[in-house]
């Protein structure tokens, strides 16, 4: 857990503990743990490395080639996390993208990622390597996931007054600190997560994919990870994949959104 009183220390913020706190959205935090593939059980949430897929299921295409293989999450695994209850209790989740081009999921980006579903029994699923020919971003390195609760702000509280500019700017980098912590030796932590509030780059990403006053959820926020293979979403940006509340509620993941935000 995030050590919020510091950081609202650190910040001059402490005078508004309560209305931030209230303001809190639970997430679920994606941690990687360094681990040779081989020794990742199939069937685990993993991040990067080959996806282990149904038998008979095939790698997803973008045009003239395959998509990347990003992460699955086996819902078993990720579910004691889930403090709203938004996820199925089981199954596994998968995500694609195209990782080479990185489109921004503008109109005529359709196909660009795929998530996946699967309910089936998973003892079954097979580790399947990507069949592309071409050379770069055909798979990351991999790393076994392990979950923790975590929690995430929105960047604009209606809760909350600042008294003046520099107040709101003390907020806004106590929300990045809290999402996007460093470690000791001054590097940033990837803000991979589940639900929560989007850490928005540009724009706010729930308003862009969803202008018409939907109640969206964010699924998958993928950050730029050098440890996974270097990789950068743009300049230093992130990936949003997004879906209405309803449609996570029956399981459509085939309606999911997608945006790419970079500096």
């Amino acid at each position: 857990m995030q050590k919020i009183d510091q950081l609202l220390d650190e910040h001059d913020l402490s005078h508004h503990k309560s209305a931030i706190m209230d303001s809190f959205k639970s997430a679920i935090k994606l941690n990687k743990i360094n681990k040779d593939e081989t020794d990742i059980l199939v069937g685990s949430s993993k991040i990067g490395g080959s996806p282990d897929l149904p038998a008979g299921w095939e790698f997803p295409r973008y045009e003239d080639n395959y998509l990347t293989f990003i992460l699955q999450v086996n819902l078993s695994e990720a579910k004691p996390y889930d403090k709203d209850n938004l996820l199925p209790v089981s199954g596994m989740l998968y995500l694609f993208y195209e990782a080479l081009e990185q489109p921004w999921g503008f109109d005529g980006d359709e196909g660009c990622f795929k998530v996946f579903y699967y309910d089936g029994d998973l003892r079954g699923l097979e580790r399947k390597k990507s069949p592309s020919s071409r050379t770069e971003f055909v798979a990351f390195r991999a790393f076994q996931l392990s979950f923790e609760t975590m929690v995430t702000l929105p960047e604009s509280p209606e809760n909350l007054d600042f008294a003046d500019d520099d107040e709101e700017a003390n907020y806004f980098d106590f929300r990045q600190e809290l999402v996007q912590p460093k470690e000791e030796d001054g590097k940033v932590v990837p803000a991979h997560y589940m639900l929560g509030e989007p850490l928005n780059i540009q724009d706010d990403v729930l308003e862009e994919l969803f202008e018409n006053g939907e109640d969206p959820v964010l699924l998958f926020q993928i950050d730029s990870d050098e440890e996974l293979a270097d990789v950068m979403w743009g300049d230093s940006g992130m990936l949003y994949f997004c879906m209405e509340r309803e449609d996570l509620r029956e399981k459509r993941f085939d309606r999911v959104r997608f945006t790419l935000q970079c500096f």
